[in-house]
């Protein structure tokens, strides 16, 4: 295992990626990007894991942005299929370009969220930004950045659509809808985003 990744590894710090092991990250603009390598069950195969994390919405957990993992990003996809851990020189370029060509596409389409916040209706959102996760939870955390961006009137919507999404037995994630809820309205009576930031100017036609 180790010696594949160490062969793969200069690949991602070409990219940009910092790390070592299973875990590189690299933070581009308000985005944290982060590729994971997880072994299977059985042993003889890895996965190859993408995550996307705004800077403006809290991971799963409330993670340290430093340290964050793919599994506690808010945006996640898996690259290809289930790659050997023994492989030939062939089979190495092949995971590099797959990895390579999927980063940039994931990675690009989650730098689009902030505008697409302001801009897409509920259903779009869901349908572009639910990737790794379902629509339920996806309205949670897309509530969440919405309240930060200073767009109560999104984030209720989308609290709206999540609880219609989660069901009554989701007890955890409807308290959270709820909380945001009310932090949302919250910041839209004091006419500033929960972080402290004034929201953003409308934009000029």
């Amino acid at each position: 295992m180790k010696e594949v990744l160490k062969k793969i590894a200069p690949a991602l710090r070409r990219l940009g990626f910092r790390g070592s092991g299973q875990n590189y990250r690299k933070v581009v603009g308000d985005f944290v990007f982060v590729v994971n390598f997880q072994g299977s069950r059985a042993g003889d195969e890895f996965f190859v894991n993408l995550g996307a994390q705004p800077t403006f919405a809290p991971a799963e957990g409330n993670a340290d942005l430093a340290e964050l993992k793919e599994y506690e990003c808010i945006l996640r996809r898996r690259v290809g299929k289930a790659w050997p851990w023994q492989m030939d020189a062939g089979t190495l370029v092949e995971v590099e370009t797959e990895i390579e060509s999927a980063q940039a596409t994931f990675f690009s389409h989650a730098q689009t969220l902030r505008e697409a916040l302001a801009s897409d209706s509920i259903d779009i959102l869901l349908r572009k930004f639910s990737a790794g996760t379902t629509e339920a939870r996806a309205s949670l955390h897309l509530a969440r950045a919405a309240t930060n961006l200073g767009l109560p009137a999104v984030a209720r919507r989308l609290v709206e659509r999540g609880l219609e999404l989660a069901g009554e037995k989701a007890t955890l994630l409807r308290a959270d809808l709820q909380r945001v809820l009310h932090q949302s309205a919250e910041a839209a009576q004091q006419g500033v985003a929960p972080d402290g930031r004034s929201p953003p100017a409308p934009a000029r036609g």
